[in-house]
């Protein structure tokens, strides 16, 4: 990638020595202007104190030039940006185990509250969108900017019985452009992330491992959470398993390049997906730097007309 747009200005860094040679010719006093000077103590007085005192004005008027033929090259600087191509997706357990106490004031909230957090924390036009699951998966949000209408979704969420997390992951990936499609434009695995959270082992459909194989067919990347303390009491209603499988968790997140996190609170709940919001919703691309370096070189050369201006000072 090119750091400068138009290069060939650089060309005129060559006038440099020229500038540097007629810089020594102008000093150098020709024979018939040399003059007797009576009081040899109050020149010597007067005199600067260093040889590179003497040049320091010149020195950075150079400089200022310089910088300015960079600033017309048009520099650019590599800055993370938003992946208006990108999209992700929000995969939340809503199952009835999800009412737990454990994370206060409870595991649900907490995970609402998380993906608020989320939300507000990605740059405006990131595409997200949101899969609810217990005993079967559905999309609740397709992939889009519109944050205020995922926020909304998140808000009137409901529970029910079961979980589904290879359903889950399924569903997800029907919300994604195909692979074909994503090679022709970037990065499979960089184009299409879902982050999944859930607080039970899969009871459901298809078993998370089989689903696992489609998903790295895919080329698409899964962060995998999973929240409470296997020991605590599920509320009235709730079946199953107590506990998370965190084998087939992480071993989701592994084998597609993603993360496992353990979350048991509130706040490293949110911590998490403040975390994940910074890693997957950019990209390093570049900047022009024109007006920066141009405003360096401008400031550059005040100092030397400053300089130059302090040096002709009689006292």
């Amino acid at each position: 990638m090119d750091v400068f747009l138009w290069p060939w200005v650089l060309a005129l860094l060559l006038l440099t020595p020229a500038l540097v040679w007629l810089y020594r010719k102008g000093r150098t006093l020709p024979s018939k202007s040399l003059l007797l000077y009576p009081n040899f103590g109050l020149l010597s007085r007067t005199a600067p104190k260093g040889r590179w005192k003497r040049h320091l004005p010149a020195v950075l008027y150079l400089s200022s030039a310089v910088l300015l033929i960079f600033a017309l090259a048009r520099p650019t600087f590599t800055v993370p940006q938003i992946d208006p191509r990108a999209g992700i997706i929000l995969a939340l357990d809503v199952s009835r185990s999800m009412r737990t106490q454990d994370i206060q004031p409870s595991r649900f909230e907490a995970a609402r509250e998380a993906i608020r957090t989320f939300v507000e924390s990605v740059p405006e036009g990131t595409r997200i969108g949101l899969v609810a699951f217990a005993g079967y998966a559905s999309s609740v949000v397709p992939i889009s900017d519109d944050h205020e209408t995922l926020l909304q979704a998140v808000d009137v969420l409901t529970m029910a019985r079961g979980t589904a997390i290879g359903e889950a992951m399924l569903e997800s990936l029907e919300s994604f452009p195909t692979l074909e499609e994503r090679e022709g434009i970037g990065e499979p695995e960089k184009l299409a992330t879902i982050i999944l959270l859930s607080d039970g082992r899969n009871r459901n459909g298809i078993d998370p491992l089989e689903a696992l194989e489609e998903v790295k067919a895919q080329r698409v990347t899964v962060h995998t959470i999973g929240v409470g303390n296997p020991n605590a009491s599920l509320p009235y209603g709730s079946q199953g398993f107590s506990g998370f499988n965190e084998a087939d968790l992480r071993t989701i997140a592994e084998e597609t390049g993603g993360r496992f996190v353990f979350a048991d609170s509130a706040r490293e709940l949110s911590d998490v997906y403040r975390d994940l919001s910074r890693a997957v919703s950019w990209k390093l691309g570049r900047d022009e730097a024109t007006s920066f370096v141009a405003l360096v070189a401008g400031l550059v050369l005040l100092l030397s007309v400053s300089t130059a201006q302090l040096k002709r000072k009689v006292f």
